[in-house]
Parts: C-alpha cells; structure tokens; sequence
C-alpha cells in the first residue's frame, strides 16, 4: 500500500476552526476551557490558520469538541482535567499530521486525530474513545463533534441537498433571518440531506464537511449582536452510552477549507482540489494518481433471457456474446459490471423467480448460472482482451437465516432484525465482519475480480435501535457506532487486498444510489452511480451534474436516456455528451441487438470523452443558473479550465424545448489579456483568436436545433 493510501486510511484526519469558542450548556459540572476569541482574530486570515492549528496543539483544550462523560461536561481536552499520555506528530508533504491520546480516568482513553494542509488551509480531525479497562465505564453522552463559532457579519449558508427525493436541489440560507438544521436520522449519510456545507461571512468563509456515514446532524445559528455564526455537529444523534472492556466509539470526520475571499467560484474550486489530492483514493498501489474516469458496460440485458434489475439472467453461455460484440466493434471499457443476482440463495436451491433482494447473504457464485470455474474463465477472458471485472455485493443485508445459519457457517447472534426476514448483517461484531470480510476477498481472489461494488439498500436507523434495546439501559447509539466502524474496517480490508494483488485500491460506493457518499466513505471509494434516478432523462443528469460537481469531483451515471430507471435508453450523441463525468456506464443489447446499434457514434462518443477526461479535475464552472430535473426549454451550460494548462472545455446544451437558438456564454478561468481558439467539435462555434476579455464579457454559442449538445475546446495562441 503506497504512502498516501496508508496516510488516508490509518492516519486519521483531523479540522478545526479559526477562532472557535466552545459554549457550555447550563447547569452540570463543567471541565475544560471556553477560551474567548477577538473578531479580528477569528477572521479566515489565511496566514493565521497554520497559527490557529498550532495554537490548538499546544492547548488541546481549544479543540471545539465537547461531550458529557460520567455526569460531568468537558469542552476540549483539558490538561487539568485529562492526562496527556502520547503525541506523535509528522511533517511531511505539506502536512501535518499529529495524533495525541489522553487519559480520562482509568477505564477511558481519549485519541485525537488531526492533520493540517497547509497549501489548502484546511484541517480535519476524528476523537475517538476507547475503554482500555477491566470494567465499564461511565456513560458518554451529549457528544459534539464540532461546536464553534465562526466570527464575521452577514452570514450566507449554501449548498446542496440529498439524493432520494430531493434531488441535490441548491440551497442557499440568510442566516440572519433564519436559524439552519439539518438532522439526517435514517441511517444513510446522503440521503435527503447533504453532510456538506459552504457557510459564507465577513470576507471570506469556510466549507464544511462532516464524514459518517450513519445518522448525523447539524446546526447553524447567527448571532446578530457578536455578528457569528454558531455550528455545532455531531454524528450518532443521541448517543448515550457506557463503554464495555475492548469496547471503543468515535465522532465523525471534521473537516473545512478556509477562503479569505467572498467568491463561491474560487472557493468551491479550492474544495474541489483539496478533496481530490488529500481525500480521494488513489488508482492503485503503484500510483498516487487519484481515481482516474472510466467507462462501464453491463451485460445484463444482453442474455435473451428473463431479466430484473441487476445481472439475474447473466451465466455462464451468455457473456462471451457480448464481449465479442463489443471487440468486434473496437469498443473496449474499462469495466464489465457484474451486478445483483449472481450469488447462490441460501437454501441452494435455483432462484427461478429473478429475486435479487431477497437472496443476499451467501456471497458464493449461484452454482446453476455458474458451475465449475466458468465465471473466472469470463473474467479472464475479459482481463485478456483489456476489460476488468468489479462485482457487486450488499455486505451489510442477510435473508434466510435459517440457511445461512444452517449451511453457510453463519452465526444467528450476528443480525439485528424487525422480525420483517431481512436482517442487519452487524459488522460491528468482529467475528461477522471477519466472516464478511473472508466471504468477499476469498470470491475476489478465486475469480480474479478487479474492483468491489457495494450497495446498502435499506434504512439501518431501526436495527440499530432494536441493537441498542437489546444491550439494556444506557447503550443508545452504541450498536450503530460500531457497525459503522466495522464496515469502515471492511472497505479497509478489501482495499488492502487489492493493494497487494494489484487490483483497484478503492471502492464503488452505492446506497440505492448516492445514499453514503459522506466524505469518510470517500477517502475509500467513488460513486459509480451517483443517484438511480440518474438513469433516466437527460434534464435530471444535466441538473445533477452541475449541483454535484463541485462538492465531488468524481462522480458517475448511465449514459442513456428513459422514462423510468430501469427502461432501456437511446445513446445518440446529445446523451452521450450529456454523459461526459468521471464515471460512464454504458448498457446495451450489444449482442442481441448488434446489428441496429450505432457503433459508429459510440464509438465518437467515446472518443470524445476521451479528450475531454483530461480536464475533470480541473476547476470547474457552472456557468447558466441552476436548472430543475424537469427543465427542457432552456439553456445549461459549464465548463472545466486547468489553470496549469491555461486551457479546458465548455458543454453548452440546447434542451429539446428550447426556443433560442443562441446562448452569450461568459467563460471563467481564462486570462483576460491572453487570447484562445475555440474548437467546436462540430465546427459551428469555433473561432481562430479570441481575447480573453471577449469571451470573459460573453462568447455566443449557436445550435440550430434544440437538444443539441456543443463540446468547445478553449486552447491559448499566441
């Protein structure tokens, strides 16, 4: 494992806030300070933020963290109150790294996890505690990740929301007229509300971001007369529990990026770069390139057979078809996607009835759809002629325990359950995640499998509950808290695998789409689909393309177009160019349909996303107003500009109900004093020389028709 992955998964990652000032609840005993911030002192002077890091360090009880432990309230960690037992620190790379571990009485110990970066004004920290003692501790309760005030006068609060209903829809919140809470409670960290923000004062402002991917909340309130802004945030809402001998818990990741300049532009491109060269995985082992885009294909609708959703109908004589049909066509991806389905129901009995949700559990090849080795022989088939395989599972459900207790070495005391017949596969008990874990790297081993699909398909938020009742009186939070933590240690496991075969080090995350997408599970994985209502129109991944982009710079749909998500869809050239993300995942009847699929313009599809991949980590700009996911009688259009390069590219799209046939296109990211060509790939819009302040003040594109997609290359000339 190379040095950065080995820093992002073990190292902890650590934030904290210029100028923060804890405030104490009434009543109780209170240990630990509220040290008092001067406004001019808190201000995001960036200068001052390596300062305030270090401040911190020397005075752990300025950390804006505070929680009630045996009855008795702590803000920080004081050294009056908690003895200091470690420090390890690390400069290196333009990092600092510094790990410190406390004692809080005999049975509890306390670790902080924080790292600076420097080139990116931005901290990040994680506490955990742990009970190294004999006994049961107290109980821990009313457990802050981050409470802090963020000094400076009219305070915007911006962002986005969630997947599942509310559609990443923008926000953006006056916090003088309006106190702010999110609380996401259902136990998938991305769904409905989004653990990201971008609050905005004074001058400048800070962009936040809190990594768990369970329940979480958040609060917001100004105060008017101190002009700042209170956050405070926490993760396993309502957490109250004592720890048992072994047992340890943790807050969520802490993060933020300081900007000194009132420029959502600058700042979100900040953040942009931030996430991608000190939190995305990287490739591989023998890189330190991120995640680097890719191309898909699913084969699940190419069988002839019965189908659902997933790879239900896929076996052993029907994927060598379409790979054929594929190399024939000189149409090599990146990935075969092997999707739900493929796995043996736990009474090992033919899963005639295409159910895919209600047989997961047993992570072994369906013997019926695959006997002997012939899954590995398509694998290996694929890997020979420069496809990989990645494989889709769901760790975290269990059907048929009876089965799976019966003929499959499960263990009953391993689920928490609603008595519904699914059940909660708890990776919080370290025999089920070593049984999980085995499961799945010994499938990946055996079938020479290249990269790990997870999907999570049901609201955790009730098992936990029952979990918790379970334990007795005082255990609230407490099973949720440690399956989390087992399922971080099962990315980290595979991931680890995989460093050492040389496969993909990274995750493809899903949860019914972009449901954990927080910014822990990111520093392991990417989203391959980043909603699954992102299968269907053209306007919706329009939309989400750009609400996503710039909180995630990597990010994936399908590349065609339908009425529901899983309708098979169209691929001319307006959806493929739509299409244009990090991620593409193509499904077709390659085979079955061969003969009316237009090859040629997929393949130029491809070809042109292949230049224009060059630039997705580049800034990005949104520049047309936000559109809604029904919206088709306008205008969207942004674009990516390196700014190393001095070069990127515009998509401009004309939706079929569009009524204009011109767009004044103000580009961003260009030197106003330099000039550039413009290359329209379809040679209506291009120009020889143009001033950077012309196309600055507004560059007019054209498209005759509606829903016409325009892909224009900004290169400099002398």
């Amino acid at each position: 494992m190379n040095k950065f992955i080995a820093t992002i998964l073990t190292a902890a990652l650590a934030f904290s806030a210029l100028g923060c000032s804890v405030q104490s609840p009434t009543g109780g005993s209170v240990r630990g300070g509220s040290p008092q911030v001067s406004a001019e002192d808190s201000m995001p002077n960036m200068p001052k933020v390596k300062e305030k890091f270090e401040d911190m360090l020397a005075h752990p009880e300025k950390f804006p963290v505070n929680f009630v432990y045996d009855n008795v309230y702590y803000s920080g960690f004081s050294s009056k109150y908690m003895k200091e037992l470690s420090r390890v620190r690390n400069d290196e790379d333009g990092m600092t790294s510094v790990d410190i571990e406390f004692e809080l009485d005999k049975t509890m110990k306390v670790l902080l996890k924080t790292v600076y970066y420097a080139e990116y004004d931005a901290y990040d920290y994680t506490v955990y505690f742990e009970n190294d003692g004999n006994k049961n501790s107290g109980v821990l309760e009313k457990v802050n990740a981050v409470d802090m005030d963020f000094t400076g006068k009219d305070a915007v609060l911006k962002g986005i929301l969630g997947d599942h209903g509310n559609d990443y829809t923008p926000y953006e919140y006056d916090l003088k007229e309006r106190d702010v809470n999110f609380t996401s409670t259902l136990g998938r960290s991305c769904h409905h509300y989004f653990p990201y923000f971008n609050l905005e004062h004074a001058d400048g402002g800070a962009l936040l971001a809190i990594g768990w991917a369970g329940t979480w909340q958040a609060d917001f309130k100004y105060d008017a007369d101190k002009k700042s802004t209170h956050y405070v945030a926490t993760g396993t809402v309502g957490m109250k529990t004592y720890l048992k001998p072994g047992e340890k818990v943790r807050t969520p990741l802490i993060a933020a990026v300081f900007y000194d300049e009132r420029d959502e532009d600058k700042a979100m491109n900040k953040w942009r770069q931030w996430v991608i060269n000190c939190n995305m995985p990287r490739d591989n082992a023998s890189t330190d390139l991120p995640v680097q885009p890719s191309l898909s294909g699913c084969f699940d609708g190419d069988t002839g057979l019965p189908t659902s959703d997933g790879s239900m109908s896929e076996r052993y004589d029907t994927w060598k078809n379409t790979f054929d049909a594929l190399i024939r066509h000189e149409l090599i991806l990146d990935f075969r996607w092997f999707d739900a389905g493929w796995y043996e129901k736990p009474d090992g009995t033919e899963n005639t009835n295409l159910d895919w949700w209600g047989t997961v559990g047993t992570w072994k090849l369906d013997p019926y759809k695959w006997p002997n080795n012939s899954f590995r022989e398509s694998v290996d088939y694929g890997h020979d002629n420069g496809f990989k395989t990645l494989v889709w599972f769901e760790p975290d459900r269990v059907t048929d325990l009876n089965n799976m207790v019966n003929r499959h070495g499960y263990k009953r005391e391993w689920v928490l359950t609603l008595g519904n017949g699914v059940y909660l596969n708890n990776l919080g008990d370290p025999d089920c995640l070593d049984w999980t874990a085995n499961r799945i790297i010994s499938f990946m081993a055996q079938n020479n499998v290249d990269l790990y699909r997870e999907d999570y398909n049901f609201d955790a938020c009730w098992y936990w509950e029952i979990g918790d009742r379970y334990q007795g009186n005082n255990r609230i939070g407490i099973s949720e808290n440690l399956n989390l933590q087992g399922h971080y240690e099962l990315f980290d496991r595979i991931i680890e695998y995989c460093a050492e075969s040389g496969k993909c080090t990274y995750i493809d995350s899903c949860a019914s789409g972009g449901g954990r997408n927080d910014l822990e599970t990111l520093r392991r994985s990417v989203p391959f689909l980043r909603s699954d209502s992102d299968r269907t129109t053209i306007a919706r991944r329009l939309a989400f393309t750009t609400r996503l982009s710039r909180w995630l710079p990597f990010t994936g749909a399908s590349a065609k177009e339908s009425g529901g998500q899983l309708e098979s869809g169209g691929m001319d050239l307006y959806t493929t160019r739509a299409s244009f993300i990090q991620h593409v995942n193509y499904s077709q009847q390659w085979h079955l349909n061969e003969n009316n699929i237009k090859w040629d313009e997929i393949k130029r599809g491809r070809a042109e996303w292949d230049m224009v991949k060059q630039y997705f980590y580049s800034d990005f700009y949104v520049l047309t107003p936000f559109r809604s996911t029904e919206e088709n009688a306008e205008w969207t259009a942004y674009m990516y500009f390196d700014r190393q390069k001095d070069s990127g590219v515009v998509q401009a799209f004309r939706l079929p109900e569009c009524p204009d046939a011109e767009l004044s296109v103000k580009f961003k990211g260009v030197d106003p004093d330099g000039y550039y060509s413009i290359r329209d790939l379809d040679g209506v819009n291009s120009a020889a020389k143009v001033k950077g302040s012309d196309l600055i003040a507004g560059y007019t594109v054209r498209a005759a028709q509606p829903r016409t997609a325009i892909v224009m290359f900004v290169e400099p000339v002398k």
